[in-house]
């Protein structure tokens, strides 16, 4: 996660390590199911694909789409998120420092672009679209996994600049020539999960919406969790790898255009338009014009041989 302008040190930069689910986060039920279901969900995606991971972090969700894909590539914004990645894939695939807003790949490279509750934190958004779109190959996807800001409850995360709501997403990537899919889960209010649960729910949201009010809503993920946890109880923590049936798969229902406050995330999946023109993005940014804010791009773990020299411009 966290995507996003590098700001000078001396001005406090962001400690994206502190609000990304990484190895050892504690996480309710709930946030388990999160979790898996958007990388089971990503893996059905991949099966024989080029995939790149936006907003990887620590990578749990790689080796879930390693199984599938013809190539996988993480990468993120945050050395110390990639750190983590590498000691435990070590030399088992590339991992690469960049901004999603300047993206060091050849034109067509990917045929499946992942980004993951972290699109909010990029300052120049809509540039991260187009150079999306420029990756990606002909007929080629792109998904999308955003917390709602449409729900009622709804909290930013610390260091965000937008959360594009469904029907933002529709027009932006519409206008790009997608066929755009928007689906709602984990609705705010479920219909099942036994009376507790949902009391506990209720309780944490009011408490969410009574710290925030007073300034109070803790900054990191690890503060959050000690909230939950006066609500849920025992917490589990987030492995180094997710494996299969780590947690509940949590059904999706498809969205009609307009608000969609009933849904705590949106699914957002975008498939280019075959009879969408092709773009010339010869005159884009490549990776030798990069602004000077944007992080370096790191060489791939280890000893890699997957096929990374056929997709990242030389350095």
């Amino acid at each position: 996660m966290g995507l996003a302008p590098r700001p000078s040190r001396r001005s406090g930069a962001p400690r994206f390590e502190d609000l990304t689910e990484t190895t050892g986060i504690p996480l309710s039920e709930e946030g388990a199911a999160m979790m898996y279901t958007r990388y089971a969900v990503a893996a059905e995606l991949a099966r024989g694909r080029r995939v790149l991971e936006l907003g990887c972090g620590s990578g749990q969700g790689i080796g879930l789409l390693r199984r599938a894909a013809r190539l996988v590539i993480g990468s993120d914004f945050s050395g110390p998120l990639l750190a983590v990645a590498r000691a435990h894939y070590g030399s088992a695939l590339p991992l690469v420092q960049l901004s999603a807003d300047t993206l060091p790949f050849r034109a067509g490279a990917f045929d499946l672009v992942l980004f993951f509750e972290a699109s909010y934190y990029v300052a120049e958004m809509t540039r991260g679209f187009q150079e999306i779109d420029r990756i990606l190959a002909p007929e080629g996807t792109v998904m999308f996994v955003n917390a709602n800001p449409e729900r009622a409850d709804f909290i930013s995360s610390p260091h965000s600049v937008h959360y594009h709501s469904a029907d933002e997403f529709r027009a932006t990537l519409g206008s790009l020539g997608y066929r755009v899919r928007v689906e709602g889960a984990f609705p705010v209010e479920p219909a099942s999960g036994g009376l507790r649960h949902r009391v506990a729910r209720r309780g944490l949201g009011l408490a969410r919406r009574t710290l925030e009010g007073i300034g109070l809503v803790p900054k990191t993920l690890r503060g959050r969790a000690r909230l939950k946890r006066l609500a849920y109880g025992l917490l589990r923590e987030v492995p180094a790898e997710i494996p299969t049936g780590f947690a509940q798969l949590e059904p999706r229902v498809e969205l009609p255009p307009g608000p969609a406050p009933g849904y705590k995330v949106l699914y957002v999946t975008a498939e280019q338009d075959q009879g969408t023109a092709p773009r010339d993005w010869s005159g884009m940014t490549t990776m030798q014009e990069r602004p000077p804010s944007a992080p370096r791009t790191e060489s791939p773990v280890g000893d890699f041989r997957g096929g990374l020299r056929d997709v990242i411009f030389p350095s």
